[in-house]
């Protein structure tokens, strides 16, 4: 796990300086780009405060419009998304950093975001076993729900697990909360794709990786050989953009099969190494 990646208020705040001090070279380097993309982004940033997503849309998304409520029940923030509760973990003492956060994980999905995991071509296959690696409030899954044969989310924060179990109470024969790290060894706090697949009699589904674990895509893959030996029914969706050059690496990894990118890039400041290039691809999708 890449440890150079902001992990609490202090060092956000530290990262977002430090970023507003870059925007003038970032405007400067992109502003007669041939690359309409890096363009777009030197001509927002002119206009518009530095932030990961350099992009009009994310303009519509307003906090007040994804009100939270409490569950006095067990003191939990939810939010209501299809007529479905997703709940919040422990911790948020405002509804507004809730509303907020909720504003910011939809906003993240939107069709013209670089870290949207899916499209209208790209998306788990009817009756597919999802892999939500990294599944935090759960909403990847939720999405797919109804979808997909079962879903297994990975997830290892214990106050995001309470907040799974609410959300998906009523689906305990669809979805399985995994509490382990998916990566490239097994213990007893870490296993592989290869050995959840083989424990689990999942070899022969058809199957849909979704990973955003903070750097750490890399090591799931290299766990995942096995299956993906097969070449056949898989799709995976891998977050590049938490280290520079994993774009470039996950990409070659993957030389021989349909790669594409999601559109537009992230400025991802909240990685201590964030610097010239500047610029990273949020997602890459993969498919046999």
């Amino acid at each position: 796990m890449n440890n150079r990646i902001a992990s609490n208020d202090i060092e956000f705040i530290k990262c977002e300086i430090k970023a507003r001090l870059q925007k003038r070279r970032i405007i400067n380097k992109y502003k007669d780009s041939s690359d309409e993309e890096l363009k777009e982004i030197s001509t927002y940033l002119s206009k518009n405060a530095i932030t990961v997503f350099p992009y009009e849309f994310t303009k519509k998304y307003k906090i007040s419009d994804f009100h939270v409520e409490l569950d006095k029940s067990n003191g939990l923030f939810f939010y209501v998304k299809d007529g479905f509760k997703i709940y919040l973990r422990r911790g948020y003492k405002s509804g507004f950093r809730a509303s907020k956060y909720m504003r910011d994980v939809n906003m993240e999905q939107d069709p013209m975001s670089p870290h949207c995991y899916t499209n209208e071509d790209f998306l788990p296959s009817e009756d597919s076993i999802l892999f939500d690696i990294g599944g935090a409030e759960g909403i990847f899954t939720v999405k797919y729900l109804e979808r997909v044969k079962h879903a297994y989310i990975f997830e290892c924060d214990p106050r995001w697990i309470e907040a799974l179990t609410y959300t998906f109470k009523d689906y305990k024969d669809k979805v399985t909360v995994v509490p382990k790290y998916v990566t490239n060894y097994c213990d007893d706090e870490h296993i592989t794709i290869d050995k959840f697949i083989e424990d689990n009699n999942l070899t022969a589904e058809k199957i849909f990786i979704k990973a955003d674990v903070e750097g750490d895509e890399c090591n799931i893959v290299n766990g995942a050989s096995k299956i993906l030996e097969r070449r056949k029914d898989i799709k995976i969706a891998l977050c590049t953009y938490h280290i520079q050059d994993h774009e470039a690496l996950l990409t070659g990894r993957f030389k021989d099969w349909k790669v594409s990118t999601t559109k537009g890039y992230m400025l991802y400041y909240y990685d201590f190494d964030f610097n010239d290039p500047y610029v990273r691809r949020g997602v890459i999708r993969i498919e046999s």
